[in-house]
């Protein structure tokens, strides 16, 4: 074998990795989510920016669930 051969694994451990990855990522754009601006707060005010950033968030996240589902366009 080769001093640098990458170790062959398994679809399924390959898999089964790629589930935590995602799961991971799921966790933090929750938390993310969680920490945007709030409405009411009059130290830092909602502008468009926001609302802008916001629907390109939803627009990249409906994109993944009709991937995930099977429904692209």
């Amino acid at each position: 074998m080769a001093k640098n051969a990458k170790p062959k694994i398994n679809a399924e451990a390959a898999y089964e990795n790629a589930h935590l990855v995602a799961q991971d990522l799921v966790t933090r754009i929750g938390e993310f989510l969680f920490d945007l601006p709030a409405p009411g707060n009059d130290e830092h005010p909602i502008h468009w920016g926001h609302v802008g950033d916001l629907n390109e968030i939803n627009s990249r996240l409906s994109a993944v669930i009709a991937f995930m589902t099977r429904t692209e366009k």
